[in-house]
Order: structure tokens, then C-alpha cells, then sequence
């Protein structure tokens, strides 16, 4: 048995009332009561029962309550309470389990890891065929299998920290975090060291309509990274070719057609904003957060 890494975790919260207890028993079913662990819930301008809820769901966290709903700033409020390296950064409405992160965190005590994280599962038991077909072509994408690092999950190493500091005040915190390192110094961990398999498990939008609103506020974020924190490491999303990687990998021609129908509506929208408005709406998708 290999001795427990110490290592925190940092789960940002806003109005997550309906899935921050599913985070935290994900995450402390199997956890060691050694204190390896440090669990931080940075609660940021919630309205409703979030804290509450996470204190009831891990008595032993550290749990803030921010009066100023903003995530970046709520992390980095987070690492001020952080005691150990590495710092893994987890999205609420994600599940993961203890295993899978200490697997991640000792990963990322190996020299020249910057940043990592488990293998992405994706459930889409609970969505319609419209979005399913969406992700079933999306998760064969060369720049998602490819060392991703972000979707709801990362860890930093400290040299990471200490290279690329606090969180900017940005939409896109997983993009600017995975624009910062070269390909080779991102992993993504599929099994542990005793060889058996990890991963996080994202609840993705029901709706093909949710999906748009996503994703739309997810390209104005990288729009908005591509603007103001420029990288070399930044490689975009699709290239020429890689929608074949979809077709070889089991998803079909319909597939395919629906990924790319709901690209354009949602390239159309961003133009639209980027017409109509300066700031960023933070658009989510409140149906796959339903209990």
C-alpha cells in the first residue's frame, strides 16, 4: 500500500444547492480519514442553500462563503486557504472519486507535469438523441482525447502554480489553464498505480438547446482568452480531417451531421453577441443539475 500524498481540492459553488452533496459523497466515499485530503468549497454570491448543503455533506471542509458571485475569484480565494500541492480544481456538478484524484495528484509529483487530470466520462443517460449525438462525435475529437485537461477537472503541480499564478478574471478558467502548457507537460490519467482505471464523471446537457447556450458561452471564452492572454499552447477545437476520427470511431454520418448543424447555430449566436454586447452572459445548462 502505497503512503497517502497530501494534496487539497478546490470546488468552486455558485447556487450549486441541487449537486453539491452529490460532489462531496462522490468524493469522500472512498477517502482515507487520514487528512491527506483538504477539501475547500469556495462558495461565491449563492442565493440559495449551497453552504449550507456542503457543510452538512463534509462537516471536515473548509467551506467560504464569498459575497461576490465570481468563480475565478473564488478559487483564488480558495488557494489562500489551500495547505498542500498539487491543487486540484473540481467543478461542482461533477463526480469524481477520491481515488481518481489522489491518482491524478501523484502524477502530478512527477518532474515536468504541469498539469493533469483523470480520464472524462461522460453520462448521457439522461440526455436526448439530439445532444447525444453531439457528444458522441465530440468525444472522439483528437483535441479531446489528446492530453485534455480541463471540462470540469484539472490539477496544478506546484511549479505550475508558481509559474502561472492566480486565476485572471475570465470566463474560460479550464481553457486558460490548459493554454498555459505545452502538450508534454499536460496528462491526462486513466488508471492509478496499481493499475486500476479512474475518471471523472460529467453530467452533460439534456437538451440539444442547452448545448448551444453552452457551448456559445464557451467559445466567447476562449474568444475572450485569445484576446486578452494569448498562448503559443493554445490549439483551438477542430481541425480539417478531425470529424473522421469521429466516423472510424463508431459514430454515424447523422451524428456527425448534428455536431456540425449545432456548431454553425452556435457560431451564428456568438456573432450575434459579439454584435449586441461587450460582457460575457454566463449561460448554464440548470436541467443537468437537477437531482
Amino acid at each position: 500500500m502505497k503512503e497517502p500524498l497530501a494534496f487539497s481540492v478546490i470546488i468552486p459553488a455558485h447556487n450549486e444547492a441541487a449537486v453539491i452533496g452529490r460532489c462531496l459523497e462522490a468524493l469522500l466515499a472512498d477517502a482515507p480519514d487520514d487528512g491527506s485530503m483538504q477539501v475547500i468549497v469556495a462558495a461565491n454570491g449563492c442565493t440559495d442553500e449551497t453552504v449550507t448543503k456542503a457543510r452538512e455533506a463534509a462537516p471536515d471542509a473548509v467551506v467560504l462563503d464569498l459575497p461576490v458571485g465570481s468563480k475565478t475569484a473564488a478559487m483564488n480565494a480558495a488557494n489562500r486557504e489551500a495547505l498542500h500541492f498539487p491543487r486540484i480544481y473540481l467543478d461542482a456538478d461533477v463526480q469524481c472519486s477520491y481515488a481518481a484524484l489522489a491518482a491524478t495528484a501523484r502524477v502530478l509529483r512527477e518532474p515536468g507535469v504541469m498539469a493533469a487530470a483523470p480520464a472524462l466520462k461522460m453520462d448521457l443517460s439522461r440526455s436526448n438523441w439530439l445532444a447525444s449525438a453531439y457528444y458522441r462525435v465530440w468525444l472522439t475529437q483528437p483535441y479531446v482525447k489528446r492530453a485534455l485537461v480541463g471540462s470540469g477537472c484539472y490539477g496544478l503541480s506546484e511549479a505550475a502554480y508558481r509559474r502561472i499564478g492566480d486565476f485572471p478574471p475570465i470566463i474560460g478558467d479550464d481553457i486558460w489553464v490548459h493554454s498555459r502548457f505545452t502538450e508534454s507537460e499536460r496528462r491526462s490519467v486513466s488508471e492509478d498505480g496499481d493499475g486500476r482505471p479512474v475518471h471523472f464523471l460529467v453530467s452533460p446537457p439534456r437538451r440539444a438547446v442547452d448545448q448551444i447556450r453552452v457551448e456559445t458561452r464557451r467559445r466567447l471564452g476562449n474568444m475572450q482568452l485569445l484576446r486578452e492572454y494569448p498562448s503559443p499552447h493554445y490549439t483551438g477545437s477542430n481541425r480539417p480531417g478531425d470529424l473522421g476520427a469521429a466516423l472510424r470511431n463508431g459514430a454515424s454520418a447523422l451524428d456527425v451531421a448534428i455536431y456540425l448543424a449545432i456548431k454553425l447555430i452556435v457560431r451564428l449566436r456568438v456573432q450575434l453577441a459579439k454584435r449586441r454586447r461587450k460582457d460575457i452572459v454566463w449561460e448554464r445548462d440548470l436541467a443537468a443539475r437537477e437531482a
